[in-house]
């Protein structure tokens, strides 16, 4: 059976914009996106994301200012990609310089929007993340 690879975005309302652009350019790449600009609203949340993380085979997160409100919901989807055995893959926003990384996700590969493009991170991005058999996504 054929592989896929399929993302899960996760980002904070001040990240919005840069969230929808890197969503877009890995999509016309030939991704699968899910995030929460793609729910209906009024959507159980707590629900979507659970399944979506399970049939995601990494999380894309685009990481935090530490002031930015509401940042921990981020960390709350990281923990549960990570609880899932999903790979983690970060990067930070242009003019972020003010973050703090977990420990226990020291090991993510960050990329940084101040030094490379987004096409260029975009594409990163596609090499990194994993194939996930397209049986175990139909199945979720």
């Amino acid at each position: 059976m054929p592989n896929t690879k399929r993302v899960f975005l996760s980002y904070t309302a001040a990240d919005r914009e840069l969230a929808v652009d890197l969503a877009r350019l890995m999509t016309q790449r030939g991704l699968s996106v899910i995030s929460v600009f793609n729910l209906e609203p009024g959507t159980e949340w707590p629900e979507v994301l659970r399944v979506e993380l399970e049939k995601a085979s990494a999380l894309v997160l685009l990481i935090p200012s530490n002031d930015v409100p509401n940042r921990n919901y981020v960390w709350f989807e990281v923990g549960a990609a990570r609880a899932l055995g999903k790979r983690i893959l970060a990067v930070l926003p242009p003019t972020h310089r003010s973050v703090d990384l977990p420990t226990d996700i020291a090991d993510v590969l960050v990329l940084d929007a101040d030094k490379r493009p987004l096409e260029s991170i975009a594409d990163t991005l596609i090499q990194a993340v994993p194939e996930t058999d397209s049986a175990d996504v139909s199945a979720n």
